[in-house]
């Protein structure tokens, strides 16, 4: 995984990443309790997964590579919406 992160251009990054993408999963199971934490942590996984296609488009990468952060991104869009 590191390599792939030296790949993105992020490899100095990844650590910030990987806890901003665990604090947002944590984000999401409390806010089951507290609406506007899921509001914004679904907001702000969504705009991560949608640069995540975006560094994937910018490399020229196939489609089958974009499609777990496509899959999250409107996961997450459809959360932010039914918790708005």
């Amino acid at each position: 995984m590191i390599l792939e992160y030296e790949r993105w251009g992020y490899k100095n990054q990844r650590l910030i990443l990987g806890s901003c993408q665990l604090l947002g999963g944590l984000g999401l199971i409390v806010g089951l309790a507290v609406p506007f934490i899921l509001l914004t942590a679904s907001f702000l996984l969504m705009c991560m997964m949608l640069a995540a296609v975006f560094v994937r488009i910018k490399l020229k990468e196939k489609v089958v590579k974009m499609l777990p952060a496509i899959f999250y991104a409107v996961l997450n869009l459809i959360i932010f919406l039914l918790s708005y």
